[in-house]
């Protein structure tokens, strides 16, 4: 496996100006070492799943800066088994973060070999693909998703319903006939950016805006995410008396 780690120590080297700064990769789970509030969004175990024990793998956390994903995160595993067949064979790749998303089957608790990537599907041997490419392809799909050739029948095939979905998903919120858990938390990823945002506008005295007052409030226990300043803040927005409603009537409007 040592091709697998010499691409791996090069790729966490490059990883930052090949992703303009959306992705960084370690060999440690991040998961583990995520918050509470992403364990929400994320896999709860990798053992839960069909996951090989003999294998050699790393995690990657992309957090698209634009696009329909924008400021979402997804946490993926690659790995290759230690039997030694890298990279005469692809690695697989999971994705262990919920999403909606044509090309990612996470549908009824799926997070093991559950994305279609053409830098995986068109693997050479080895000859001309590496794990570069392969962070290429997953960096491709957040911004230019596949809905003609889906990889579950779950995803709708109209782009501006698809659009709408895709931002419930992230910011929370129910979305129809989707999979067995129908209502999507707010993605561990989002809530970090909006904590970041309300930080701002606290610092530079500026008023939020209804749409983002919405978000931050809409979790049942936002009160417990802020800091004691901007819950008097939030407090004395008008907005936040409509704004906390925790239930199919505001997902469905949302």
């Amino acid at each position: 496996m040592a091709q697998f780690e010499k691409e791996f120590r090069y790729l966490c080297r490059q990883i930052n100006s090949l992703s303009n700064g959306q992705a960084h990769a370690s060999y440690d789970n991040i998961f583990n070492h995520s918050n509470s509030s992403a364990r929400t969004s994320i896999s709860s175990s990798s053992s839960e799943s069909d996951e090989p024990t003999s294998s050699l793998g790393f995690h990657i956390e992309i957090t698209p800066q634009d696009g329909p994903y924008a400021h979402g995160s997804y946490i993926f595993r690659i790995e290759a088994s230690t039997d030694g067949d890298y990279p005469e064979y692809p690695p697989i790749v999971s994705c262990l973060t919920r999403i909606y998303h044509p090309n990612i089957d996470t549908t009824y608790q799926n997070y093991y070999n559950n994305v279609c990537v053409s830098t995986v599907n068109e693997w050479n041997d080895g000859t001309n693909s590496t794990l570069e490419d392969i962070l290429q392809g997953l960096m491709f799909l957040f911004h230019s998703p596949n809905l003609d050739d889906p990889l579950t029948s779950n995803i709708t095939s109209d782009e501006k319903e698809f659009l709408k979905y895709v931002r419930i998903s992230i910011e929370g919120g129910l979305i129809e006939d989707f999979d067995q858990v129908d209502i999507f938390e707010m993605n561990y990823g989002y809530k970090r950016y909006l904590m970041e945002q309300e930080k701002q506008y606290i610092e530079e005295g500026e008023q939020l805006d209804d749409h983002l007052v919405n978000i931050l409030t809409r979790e049942p226990n936002y009160k417990e995410l802020f800091n004691a300043d901007t819950l008097e803040f939030l407090m004395n927005t008008t907005s936040i008396t409509h704004s906390t409603r925790h239930n199919k009537e505001t997902f469905t409007n949302s």
